[in-house]
């Protein structure tokens, strides 16, 4: 008996966008159309012909409400291709799949660009309440170096809207599943495998230096490639003949003359240069819970890796990265070298074990079961989760106040207060709200008390009266 087919949004960037993401999308679909009719939305920059065959799609600016399927998934990234996906999220709900725990990068950059200062401010007010107006000052204080400015973003992550809009979550490593653990109720939140494309047919190129150290993917600030490049030629007085690949785009063109870019590469290209390498590096930090699916593509391929001890990289086995410390990146990776070198059975250890983890963890079989969950969790939202849209859950620190209120920073969280007599009017379809409210009065005949509580309410129309507080109010 065949399974019953699922009907699923998956709203994403897809290819040639030039992030992570597309490609993992490519894969998702794939891989699960045998049991899934998907509907996909993309983001302007996509093109909806690199999709498999059957696969429904449209732009995401022509998502409507009333024809979505009930399971949907918006996948999430800290680069501008993922502020539609974001955007979309806030109006319509669903289950979140983060690929990184911050995202303020991508939305100071994307609001600020589009001139919305005051929806970047109303996502700081959300987030950080009294504190908003001096996140804004600090990262607003002049011209500074590029790794400074990503450091000091990453210490505001600016996610807790994209939390709030979504019913569940689905994270690719148990470090991202515990930052947001105690923002969803049990159960609705998964962590699943990165999946890999099957190799291709592979050519391995020339190698450019008798002994390769690597470093896979993008180039961004948090790579630390100063403190790489600062190790590689230290280690050159150990091993003269040495050089460092750079596999990937993004890197600047002044550098040493042992240093090779490779670019951007098609997927035959990119697998054969990995091929060339004695050792990689991902010394990223601050990372921003992100899983480096470059990194797993090195481990496949049994590249001895040596990473940070930091975020995700502290998930990975033991027995299959050598860790060093993030404040001695250059003198931890030269030790790590060194005892390598000089232990070839526990070289060929970390090769072995590397690559039994990221077949596992990348399998195509290990893809098809996770996503069955996947949407089994986005199929079944709670029962008093509503549409969002910003009509129906109403948040003090997102909306403005309605007359008779005022915009209190000074709770946690963040309230319209009132005093006297005040009214909230629901849109035309509610019949009744819950709310949260506490204070001295009342809400309609309901005395309220000195700590928080849920009044469900009939009827469209809220009166309060007294001195109080209101925190959420969702109507029904």
């Amino acid at each position: 008996m065949s399974e019953e087919r699922i009907e699923a949004l998956l709203a994403t960037p897809l290819l040639p966008m030039e992030t992570g993401l597309a490609t993992y999308a490519q894969r998702v679909l794939e891989s699960t159309a045998d049991f899934v009719d998907w509907t996909v939305a993309y983001p302007g920059g996509s093109d909806p012909e690199t999709l498999p065959a059957n696969v429904r799609s449209l732009p995401i600016e022509e998502l409507a409400e009333g024809s979505l399927p009930v399971a949907r998934i918006f996948q999430i990234g800290n680069s501008p291709h993922c502020f539609p996906v974001v955007q979309a999220l806030y109006r319509f709900g669903g289950t979140a799949l983060f690929h990184e725990m911050v995202l303020h990068h991508m939305l100071r950059h994307c609001y600020l660009k589009s001139k919305r200062m005051e929806d970047y401010r109303r996502e700081l007010v959300f987030c950080y309440g009294p504190a908003a107006e001096a996140v804004e000052k600090d990262l607003s204080a002049g011209k500074m170096p590029a790794v400074e400015y990503d450091r000091k973003l990453k210490r505001y992550p600016l996610i807790g809207r994209t939390i709030y809009a979504s019913h569940s979550a689905v994270c690719l490593n148990s470090f991202a599943a515990s930052i947001v653990k105690r923002s969803y109720p049990k159960g609705r939140i998964l962590t699943i495998g990165h999946p890999l494309s099957p190799l291709p047919e592979l050519e391995i190129p020339s190698r450019p230096f008798p002994l390769c150290f690597g470093m896979l993917g993008t180039n961004h600030p948090g790579r630390n490639l100063e403190s790489l490049i600062e190790a590689v030629e230290l280690l050159k007085n150990d091993f003269p003949d040495a050089g460092l690949i750079l596999i990937g785009g993004g890197y600047p063109e002044e550098l040493p003359e042992w240093v090779r870019t490779t670019g951007r590469l098609e997927e035959k290209e990119y697998q054969g240069w990995i091929r060339t390498l004695d050792y990689v590096f991902d010394v990223r930090h601050p990372t921003c819970g992100e899983t480096s699916g470059s990194l797993l593509e090195a481990m496949r391929a049994g590249i001895p890796s040596i990473v940070t001890a930091t975020g995700p990289f502290n998930n990975l086995p033991s027995d299959a990265v050598i860790r060093v410390p993030p404040d001695s990146i250059v003198q931890g990776i030269r030790s790590a070298v060194l005892l390598l070198e000089s232990r070839p059975d526990l070289r060929n250890t970390l090769s072995k074990n590397g690559a039994s983890y990221a077949e596992d963890t990348g399998s195509l079989k290990r893809l098809a079961g996770d996503w069955k969950r996947v949407l089994r969790l986005s199929g079944k939202p709670p029962v008093d989760y509503p549409a969002v849209d910003n009509r129906i859950s109403i948040s003090p620190a997102w909306h403005a106040p309605p007359e008779g209120f005022t915009r209190d920073l000074n709770t946690v969280p963040v309230t319209w207060k009132f005093s006297g007599m005040a009214e909230l009017e629901g849109p035309e379809y509610s019949s009744g709200a819950l709310v949260t409210v506490w204070g001295e009065g009342t809400v309609g005949n309901i005395e309220l008390e000195s700590e928080p509580m849920v009044i469900n309410s009939d009827g469209r129309l809220l009166r309060f009266s007294g001195n109080g507080w209101v925190s959420n109010v969702i109507w029904k």
